[in-house]
């Protein structure tokens, strides 16, 4: 599956499907900032979009992300396997 680019309309659409908490969570980073270049987590900027090693995603799950480093360096630290989107 190709995945949306993270903050694009079809990102949050699928999002909402899979896990609401989270959509609603990186909608108030992104409303907050007032654009959509912030960390899908913490709001943060600069960043850069992720999405997890294909070979750990199941099939049909948005698995990309718009991190920012330090976002990143936890995610890759609990084992989270990211490549560059």
């Amino acid at each position: 599956m190709k995945q949306p680019l993270p903050h694009s309309a079809e990102w949050f659409a699928a999002l909402e499907q899979q896990n609401p908490m989270q959509a609603a969570q990186s909608q108030a980073m992104v409303t907050s900032a007032g654009h959509d270049a912030v960390c899908s987590v913490c709001g943060d900027d600069p960043v850069k979009d992720w999405q997890v090693d294909p070979q750990d995603v199941p099939s049909g799950l948005v698995a990309s992300v718009r991190l920012c480093d330090d976002c990143y360096e936890i995610r890759s630290a609990a084992g989270e396997r990211l490549v560059p989107f």
